[in-house]
């Protein structure tokens, strides 16, 4: 009797283990079909940060070539010939395609900025890994450049980032900072807005907003920055090298992959995406231009210059 005992338990043991390592609900592996918004480089690197993070099965990739009409095909036989247990949306064309109509299928997305202005209300199967850098962290980059920054000025669309400058706001209070917010609905109310904060500010920020990112209006925000001295942080590289004293980006196409990845295996082990917040950038990238900080009459702190990626001069 012992004997034959000690054989059954020989036998289950393996199976044991097995059941003790493996996440709760990961019996079989979930089945992924990814959605690339087009054939871009930052997007393959961030599929390739999803797919080394990843614990369960990709079945299959689609590429919508930047084509809406194309996704609303892809997405359509997805749901009725496919059914995987997850999608993964990259890029904002993808996104927009997989939120726009209600699914069953939890949806995470991956490279896309805003993404709350872009979900129908009321969407609750779909979180991801978005590009926008945590307020908190440009919060602290105002603070580095010295005591004399105190009041910050923004122009925001309500629909689009109004989101943020609620956030921004609460943060600033918490670091002793006042945001000045201004709404905006156009490019050229945009410049008429800045031209009455001239007196009010110490410093401007230029916001993941569409309004306020068209070329004009970037344009004139540096131009404002030099004849009012007063520094500005950007978003991008391109903006550090139209005249942003800092621009303050995403760091990382691979890692925010990772992160969506770490997403896509909470929901396919049991959680529902509607706990499962949208992440920002945890990796970011801060360029300084120097030749900016001279016509301002500012001078970087050392510690600011020494966590820099990127230094024009």
């Amino acid at each position: 009797m012992w004997a034959k005992t000690t054989i059954i338990w020989k036998l289950l043991l393996p199976l044991s283990i097995i059941s003790i390592l493996l996440p709760a609900g990961s019996a079989r592996a979930g089945e992924v079909v990814v959605i690339n918004s087009a054939d871009v480089e930052a997007y393959k690197e961030a599929l390739q940060g999803f797919k080394k993070m990843l614990r369960h099965q990709i079945v299959a990739e689609y590429d919508m070539e930047g084509n809406l009409e194309t996704g609303k095909r892809i997405f359509s036989d997805i749901q009725t010939k496919m059914k995987p247990d997850l999608i993964l949306a990259i890029g904002p064309w993808a996104f927009q395609i997989t939120a726009a109509q209600p699914t069953n299928i939890p949806v995470v997305f991956a490279m896309v900025l805003n993404p709350s202005s872009l979900l129908p209300g009321g969407f609750k199967n779909v979180t991801g890994a978005s590009m926008n850098v945590p307020v908190e962290t440009t919060i602290r980059l105002f603070k580095q450049l010295g005591s004399q920054i105190r009041r910050v000025g923004v122009l925001f669309n309500r629909a689009k980032t109004g989101y943020l400058v609620k956030r921004a706001m609460q943060v600033g209070r918490e670091q002793g900072l006042e945001i000045i917010d201004r709404e905006i609905r156009s490019p050229r109310e945009a410049i008429q807005v800045l031209d009455g904060l001239q007196d009010e500010i110490h410093a401007l920020w230029i916001l993941p907003d569409e309004i306020v990112l068209t070329p004009e209006v970037v344009q004139y925000m540096v131009l404002f920055s030099y004849r009012k001295k007063v520094p500005l942080i950007g978003l991008s590289e391109r903006q550090a090298q139209m005249g942003a004293l800092l621009s303050i980006s995403f760091g990382s196409s691979e890692d925010i992959g990772r992160q969506a990845a770490e997403l896509a295996n909470s929901i396919l082990e049991g959680q529902t995406p509607d706990r499962l917040p949208f992440t920002m950038a945890r990796q970011v990238k801060l360029i300084v231009n120097l030749k900016a900080a001279e016509k301002l009459g500012i001078e970087i702190p050392k510690s600011l210059l020494g966590t820099a990626n990127s230094i024009i001069q």
